[in-house]
């Protein structure tokens, strides 16, 4: 049985995104958790003074989280989840990314599905600064996010974007050849270059992957960075009407140059497709 964290705030997107996970999932046993983390802004307490006061406000917003939980399992349950579907609903004070490395020390969680943004979230930017800092920190399990404009259609295509300028490990290309399987769906192995032969390494690493992928539908596919990374990643997931975009977060990497703060402010990298971040050597 799988087991999914989904960490909600309440917003469209939230709601969004365990619509997408309840599709994603629908023929699979999995035990959903929602995840809501509460705490008090700085702005709450400028004017408190006594300690009971605090109680108070915490008191308030800890009803507040668990009703919000409440009321999103109902809203499920009229959805139709999968027949193989469970919902824990966990309510923790303190902060997003602290909470879910405590409860990963118990709970093994096969993937964390995430919005791109909560109730405060621009659009002027790719992730929001909660989920920029999950997937920043959050080290030891696959992140799927999924952007608020995305809606569930079947997968068929996945791209899995790759210099071929490192090994890959057993455990990291897990959950791209599970997706796969599970939905019957083509890897679409996407190189941009800057020079258009592969060398050495690249070479035995790319070899490494046809490996790894032989029981699964696969394609290798070459792009000119002919701009920039992003705007060439971005053409390819249109082109070849891409489903879910997957990208493995080692130093140096893509994904580590967009959830850099200064970056991602000016980033234009936009997609309305779901984005799979997989930790490097994570154990799964």
């Amino acid at each position: 049985m799988k087991r999914i964290l989904i960490p909600t705030d309440f917003s469209e997107n939230s709601w969004n995104t365990v619509l997408y996970a309840i599709e994603l999932y629908r023929n699979i046993a999995c035990e959903f958790y929602l995840l809501n983390t509460y705490n008090l802004e700085p702005v709450q307490l400028i004017n408190v003074v006594s300690s009971q006061r605090v109680g108070h406000l915490y008191e308030a917003i800890k009803v507040e989280s668990e009703q919000g939980l409440k009321m999103t399992i109902e809203d499920i349950e009229n959805s139709k989840p999968g027949l193989h579907h469970t919902f824990k609903t966990i309510s923790k004070k303190g902060f997003l990314v602290e909470n879910i490395n405590h409860l990963s020390k118990n709970i093994s969680f096969d993937m964390i599905i995430i919005g791109t943004k909560g109730t405060t979230g621009s659009k002027s930017i790719f992730l929001g600064s909660t989920t920029q800092k999950v997937v920043k920190h959050i080290s030891h399990c696959p992140i799927l996010v999924i952007p608020d404009e995305s809606c569930f259609k079947e997968i068929s295509s996945i791209a899995f974007a790759t210099d071929f300028e490192r090994m890959y490990h057993k455990s990291e290309v897990a959950p791209i050849q599970e997706l796969a399987r599970h939905h019957n769906a083509t890897i679409r192995m996407i190189h941009i270059y800057d020079k258009p032969l592969l060398d050495t390494v690249q070479h035995y690493n790319s070899n490494s992957l046809e490996h790894y992928f032989k029981r699964v539908k696969y394609d290798f596919h070459v792009m000119p960075n002919f701009s920039t990374v992003e705007d060439a990643i971005q053409e390819f997931i249109e082109e070849l009407e891409i489903d879910i975009l997957v990208m493995i977060n080692y130093e140096h990497s893509f994904i580590e140059r967009i959830i850099k703060e200064p970056i991602i402010k000016k980033m234009t990298f936009h997609t309305v497709i779901p984005f799979l971040v997989i930790p490097a050597d994570s154990i799964i």
